[in-house]
């Protein structure tokens, strides 16, 4: 019976260790098959061309993507023979894509080699096409689109971070500057007497408006007075009512504006004026050249001094008269027959 029991108890541990095996056989078969539809290695595949001038970071079975999305993987890299090479093509790259989205990428179709990462590894990501371009067939040449180098991207890191420096290296500058007390914005930082300057100003300031909140004065009255609101409204009412009426041709401003008459009576009267002008004009101008009396007697000093002489006698004269007017009354004798 012991040795009965033993041999029952051996072929059961057996049992347990095929189950293991078994189960260990089917989680390895469920997960080759997860893997197989998450990288695509079980689709039926057609074969696409891309020619590029330098496939730098991309390396066979690296994945082609289709809008982000796994199609496949790069099967082979090749360089193209010098008697093929057109343009500034290097390498062809020859993609195996799956037949589903075959009816996605087109004539009109773009293949980008992106960056995966920060490690500098490559993929290819196609672009769809549109439904007017034709569907590319296995072995036609996909076209590639301008890819963006690593090195050209570091370049360019690298020249914003000397940017970068430059504007600190200003920046600290200016700060040092302003620390410093230098220029006006300087001042205005470290400068108390400034600051005792402004809050001074500050002060008055508002003293100014706590007289005006109180009405007081001709800005609080303006702002508070309803009265003087009034007549302000009155005011500007009449001012539009002369407005009114000088628009409207009434008046003499409205005349001046409407009446051609007026117009005219003012032209005529600006060229006699003009005339007038141009007469006193010449007569200054014959004045100046030394022509007539009234220059001679300006510029020539003897006539100036017999004109003051003969003004003189002629005030003695008269002071004679209103003194001794006697003296000049006639002898009127008067015969009578």
């Amino acid at each position: 019976m012991a040795q009965k029991f033993r041999r029952q108890g051996f072929e059961w541990r057996y049992v347990r260790v095929a189950a293991l095996g078994v189960a260990g056989l089917l989680l390895l078969s469920y997960a080759v098959l997860r893997v197989g539809a998450i990288f695509d290695v079980f689709a039926d595949r057609y074969e696409l061309v891309t020619l590029v001038p330098s496939a730098l970071g991309l390396r066979e079975g690296a994945p082609v993507t289709l809008a982000g999305q796994r199609i496949g993987q790069v099967s082979a890299i090749e360089f193209i023979p010098l008697r093929e090479k057109r343009g500034e093509h290097n390498l062809r790259v020859r993609l195996a894509i799956s037949e589903e989205v075959q009816d996605q990428v087109r004539a009109d179709s773009r293949a980008f080699l992106r960056t995966q990462g920060l490690l500098g590894d490559k993929f290819v990501d196609i672009q769809p096409g549109s439904v007017r371009a034709q569907v590319l067939r296995s072995g036609d040449t996909l076209s590639a689109g301008p890819s963006a180098d690593m090195d050209e991207l570091i370049a360019q890191a690298a020249g914003a971070l000397d940017q970068a420096n430059s504007i600190v290296g200003s920046l600290r500058e200016i700060t040092g500057g302003l620390a410093s007390g230098q220029g006006s914005m300087g001042r205005f930082l470290m400068d108390e007497q400034l600051y005792l300057r402004m809050v001074g100003a500050t002060g008055e300031l508002q003293t100014t408006l706590a007289q005006v909140n109180r009405a007081d004065g001709t800005f609080g009255r303006l702002l508070r007075d309803p009265a003087l609101y009034g007549q302000i409204q009155g005011a500007i009412g009449r001012v539009d009512s002369i407005g009114g009426l000088i628009l409207g041709g009434q008046g003499s401003m409205g005349r001046l504006l409407r009446d051609d008459q007026l117009f005219q009576s003012l032209a005529s009267t600006t060229a006699r004026a003009d005339s007038a002008m141009g007469g006193l004009t010449a007569l200054l101008d014959g004045m100046r050249s030394g022509e007539g009396s009234l220059q001679k007697l300006l510029t020539e000093p003897e006539l100036y001094d017999q004109f003051l002489k003969a003004v003189v006698d002629l005030q003695a004269l008269l002071n004679d008269v209103r003194q001794t007017p006697g003296k000049y009354k006639p002898d009127i004798q008067v015969k009578v027959f």
